[in-house]
């Protein structure tokens, strides 16, 4: 888990997933795989944008893919706070074998696989990332975030992809299996976690709670 005693204050971290992608549309399994935004997918990130307005988001950072740099642009630019940077840690899990197939198109190609993939998710793919080197890479953008907020950066909105923001969610409560999930895959959803860390009468007080996890601000596009 992580240790969020050495936030000075308060901090406040959002995460979002990208808006409807071709591949999202087309039911697509897309990894690290491009798939550009549909029409609807660039509605959503300009809803998403006007929520985000006077919330104080101070630094943007988003995975590399094409779709989630672009719903960061579209919703940065609409809600009037910086432009987004690119974080290789918030790019989606590589999924391997599956990469691009439909469901019922990695049942018919990789019967075993799929049949495997069934049972235990993502590690019974061949050339999927691993649930270990998932939690670590979630716990490397935490320690990379913490860093942000101990320079100085108070609000920090994250845009990223289904599969890795169920990573940075179990990352917080200690979790390290894919089951359960957690409710993290609409587009254009949000995910808010705060922390408060301030002096109070009779000692120090930690509180690290998500207010949100996969709400959908984006005016009821999902």
């Amino acid at each position: 888990m992580i240790d969020f005693r050495a936030v000075s204050g308060t901090a406040d971290f959002l995460f979002m997933r990208h808006g409807e992608s071709e591949g999202n549309r087309d039911r697509e399994m897309q990894g690290r795989q491009e798939s550009p935004l549909t029409e609807q997918g660039r509605a959503q990130a300009r809803a998403a944008g006007r929520w985000l307005a006077g919330r104080g988001v101070a630094r943007v950072l988003a995975s590399p893919l094409g779709r989630a740099m672009e719903t960061a642009a579209i919703a940065a630019s609409a809600a009037g706070i910086p432009a987004p940077e690119p974080l290789a840690l918030l790019e989606e899990i590589d999924i391997g074998l599956f990469t691009g197939l439909t469901p019922a198109q990695a049942a018919e190609r990789h019967p075993a696989e799929y049949a495997a993939f069934q049972r235990s998710s993502w590690d019974a793919v061949p050339g999927a990332e691993t649930v270990v080197r998932l939690y670590a890479r979630a716990m490397d953008l935490w320690r990379h975030l913490l860093a942000r907020t101990a320079a100085g950066e108070r609000s920090i909105l994250c845009v990223t992809h289904s599969g890795f923001l169920q990573w940075i969610i179990k990352t917080t409560v200690g979790q390290r299996a894919w089951m359960p999930l957690f409710s993290a895959s609409g587009n254009c959803c949000v995910s808010h976690l705060r922390v408060d860390n301030r002096d109070a009468a009779g000692g120090r007080t930690l509180l690290a709670t998500w207010l949100l996890v996969n709400a959908p601000v984006a005016d009821g596009l999902r």
